[in-house]
């Protein structure tokens, strides 16, 4: 379990990143479309290099490959979606009403693995919840275009983390560690193999291939971790504690307003401190509710 914690932690500070890096590359005139296509190029290149180490005890099984396809399909879905919201709110909104992903998550782990949560689980998800929906509250207002993009979004996404977690759990290997790493690499090699041909349909620009690499790094680095976080604390907990990546979002936003980049994150009133610092506080006492029974149960 502290394995997975810590996984989860690393990948809250890594992961908004990830996000800024979205936002100033479509600030800066970037499709998204070519930023999908470029960083899973880059990311497929990185995969590929550490799949060599893994290959020799991997076997393709049906179920692995099933895994591997439903991965693929889920996050290519989910993360479009994704792309397409980042351009109609600012990054630290939209990171924490992707909070609102533990609502699909939860029922879908309910409805095909029979899941089971003590009222005091119930506790800690409505908390999550709650805190999305007050952190929500402190920005402007969300069009029906934006909420609609954002469920979708949240839905292929939660479909994505359950696929991972099958994937992790079906690599041959005994740590974690190496089962998250192997997945994560099978999965993002993948990815760039389905993704290459559309290389074709875009003309290839070297400057913005290299301005893929921040977000590239910053997103493979940060799934590695949540590959192991989710074979070790399974969806809904890693889900819980991913909420916690709001506090680092909201720094970091509020770094690159008062640096003056206000196009990329507008600056927060007093007011809208106030609502993340409650939100904050909620996703704070949903992870402690949440670890404190699920180690109790253990």
């Amino acid at each position: 379990m502290l394995i997975g914690v810590i996984a989860g932690i690393l990948t809250i500070i890594i992961q908004p990143f990830a996000y800024l890096f979205t936002r100033i590359y479509t600030m800066r005139g970037g499709p998204v479309l070519e930023l999908l296509i470029y960083s899973h190029i880059i990311m497929g290149a990185l995969s590929g290099i550490i799949l060599v180490f893994y290959l020799h005890d991997l076997e393709f099984t049906s179920t692995l490959q099933l895994r591997l396809l439903g991965c693929v399909i889920t996050f290519l879905v989910g993360q479009g979606c994704y792309f397409f919201t980042a351009r109609l709110m600012e990054p630290s909104r939209l990171t924490t009403l992707l909070g609102l992903k533990l609502i699909f998550l939860v029922f879908l782990n309910m409805l095909f693995f029979s899941l089971v949560l003590a009222p005091g689980h119930w506790t800690a998800i409505i908390l999550c919840i709650a805190a999305a929906f007050v952190m929500n509250h402190s920005g402007g207002r969300l069009t029906l275009k934006a909420f609609g993009a954002l469920l979708l979004c949240c839905l292929f996404l939660a479909g994505s983390d359950i696929m991972d977690m099958l994937l992790v759990s079906a690599m041959p290997y005994e740590s974690v560690i190496s089962r998250g790493i192997a997945a994560t690499a099978l999965c993002y090699f993948s990815l760039g193999i389905v993704i290459a041909p559309a290389l074709f349909f875009v003309k290839f620009d070297h400057k913005k291939l290299v301005s893929a690499l921040p977000y590239s790094i910053s997103w493979l680095a940060a799934m590695i971790l949540l590959f192991i976080c989710f074979g070790t604390l399974g969806t809904v907990f890693a889900n819980i504690l991913q909420s916690g990546r709001v506090l680092v979002q909201v720094l970091l936003g509020s770094c690159v307003a008062y640096l003056g980049y206000a196009a990329i994150e507008p600056k927060a009133l007093k007011h809208q401190w106030l609502c993340r610092g409650l939100a904050a506080c909620m996703i704070i006492a949903a992870v402690a509710i949440y670890a404190f029974l699920s180690n109790s149960a253990h």
